[in-house]
């Protein structure tokens, strides 16, 4: 029962990481961390926002991130105009004051996930990230050796 919950557990992190590399180096595909409440509670903040790259003319309703200065914004459109669209955050009273204009706009939002941007955010600290990658690592060893010693067992002859 051991070995085999181990096994699951391992497996399931190599997907959910797989995934999330995925997504990551995908040239389809942006993955941005919300910062703040203003799509709140349609986008929880801290979570992981996942935008596809090829849909960047949204239609009346859709969550679109853009690019506002150094900032990538994640609001909704509510109306469209001749040169640009106008966006509103889910938790704001007013409109947003500047047209977002077709090229800022990065994607439009097909996932989130909701706190997992806190657990990135944590992650993307040096030495939490290097911490984490060497028991990772340990990790694998100890289940390569694990294994090998179970295939040895099976190997033995009796005389």
């Amino acid at each position: 029962m051991k070995k085999s919950r181990h096994r699951s557990m391992a497996m399931m992190w190599i997907i959910i990481l797989g995934l999330f590399a995925f997504l990551t180096f995908s040239k389809r595909f942006s993955v941005n961390v919300v910062l703040s409440g203003s799509m709140e509670p349609a986008l929880k903040t801290g979570g992981i926002v996942v935008a596809d790259k090829g849909k960047r003319e949204p239609d009346k309703g859709d969550v679109i991130t853009y690019q506002l200065g150094d900032m990538n914004i994640a609001h909704r459109v509510v109306g469209k105009s001749n040169s640009g669209y106008i966006t509103k955050g889910d938790a704001n009273d007013s409109k947003d004051p500047i047209l977002v204009e077709p090229e800022q706009i990065t994607g439009t939002v097909v996932l989130c996930i909701p706190f997992l941007g806190y657990a990135v955010a944590f992650i993307q600290q040096k030495a939490v990230f290097c911490l984490l990658a060497f028991m990772f690592i340990q990790e694998l060893i100890l289940l390569g050796i694990h294994w090998k010693g179970e295939h040895r067992k099976g190997c033995v002859r009796k005389i």
